[in-house]
């Protein structure tokens, strides 16, 4: 087995998904190399793949009209990665996605997806699972955007995403949160966590 599989592939395997399944999975899905800085869905294309990050690290942003951007998410290693309301509903994507690092994906074909869910309940479920992860992520993320104050939103960034503080720019901290970069620098000089 390809080593960029294995992660995704013990997922599969406790989600009881059979060996000629997850085969016919392997054989229909590649391993791409995305270098720093490519961005993998651009805002306005089509969404034809779900991606798996086996290494690196990816955000999502939406770009305003002004040319200002705003991180909504980050998807590190062992987590998916695509704009899924664009895939699903065979809409153009609403926002981008960049690598923040050399990252390694594995690229899954909506079309395959849908017919190893049409044709095995183990992987009907779990898509069914991954999804609900997501959306439980996008629950928590609006009730921290509206509930949470700046510290509390940023101690809930470290939470959520252990260690990332170290490997992304504080600017994209201060845009996940919803706070500018200036005001980021003086909550973390006056509560270094």
């Amino acid at each position: 087995m390809h080593p960029y599989y294995r992660s995704l592939e013990k997922m599969a395997h406790h989600a009881s998904i059979i060996e000629q399944d997850w085969n016919r999975f392997v054989e229909q899905t590649c391993v791409k190399h995305i270098q720093q800085g490519t961005v993998l869905i651009e805002t306005g294309e089509p969404v034809k793949h779900a991606y798996f990050c086996s290494e690196g690290l990816f955000r999502l942003f939406y770009t305003l009209a002004d040319g200002r951007e705003y991180n909504v998410g980050f998807s590190p290693e062992d987590d998916y990665v695509t704009s899924y309301g664009a895939m699903i509903q065979g809409e153009l994507s609403t926002f981008s996605i960049e690598a923040m690092e050399d990252s390694v994906v594995i690229e899954i074909p909506y079309h395959v997806l849908m017919e190893l869910m049409d044709t095995s309940h183990m992987w009907e479920r779990f898509v069914r699972k991954s999804v609900e992860r997501l959306y439980i992520r996008k629950e928590e993320r609006e009730r921290e955007l509206l509930y949470l104050s700046a510290k509390e939103r940023y101690h809930a960034f470290l939470l959520k995403y252990p260690g990332l503080d170290k490997r992304v720019a504080q600017y994209h901290i201060a845009s996940y949160i919803g706070v500018s970069p200036v005001s980021l620098s003086r909550l973390l000089r006056s509560d270094p966590h």
